[in-house]
């Protein structure tokens, strides 16, 4: 009985030191100094902010704060990763309506690496999202809220610049703003 106890206290020591959390526990090689900022799309459009931190292998996190109105709108942001520039490149998206993707955008031909799908633990609404990409090669793993979400391998672009998304599928404006974005390079 004791034996169980030790390691039960174990396990929970171990899990609130950060044993299970996939954010690097070394300070971060990079922070955006233009952080907060507030990104829009008009109605139908997408915006893209490249922060000009380009990067192979990484782990990008990021705070994001939807401020718009967004009664039941189909809208999206999140992060860029990969930017060859501001047409090509990966961005992983969430919606304020609990919903996620990771979509490879090259000009005007988007490709759904992961289809648009719920997630229980995306914020809805107004509420913040933390938002972390890891990049290994071709491997990324994503989370939502210090959870996993998904892993994409793709090879298209194995380096480039990180950066915010944000876009409004239906006739609204959407506004979104960008806390804390935080490099690690591996």
């Amino acid at each position: 009985m004791i034996l169980i106890l030790t390691v039960g206290l174990a396990l929970v020591v171990a899990l609130l030191m950060g044993f299970n959390s996939p954010r690097p526990i070394r300070p971060p090689d990079w922070q955006a100094t233009n952080l907060p900022l507030t990104l829009e799309a008009a109605p139908h459009t997408t915006a893209v902010k490249l922060l000009g931190q380009s990067c192979d292998d990484f782990t990008l996190e990021v705070q994001a704060v939807p401020l718009s109105d967004l009664g039941s709108s189909f809208n999206g942001y999140g992060l860029v990763y990969r930017a060859q520039d501001d047409a090509r490149y990966y961005a992983f998206a969430i919606g304020s309506d609990g919903y996620y993707a990771v979509l490879r955008i090259d000009r005007d031909k988007e490709i759904s690496l992961v289809d648009w799908q719920q997630f229980p633990h995306v914020r809805r609404g107004a509420q913040a999202n933390k938002l972390r990409i890891a990049c290994v090669s071709t491997t990324c793993d994503f989370y939502i809220n210090d959870e996993y979400a998904t892993t994409v391998e793709d090879s298209a672009w194995l380096n480039g610049d990180v950066g915010l998304w944000t876009r409004s599928f239906e006739g609204s404006t959407m506004t979104v703003r960008f806390e804390g974005a935080q490099v690690w390079l591996k």
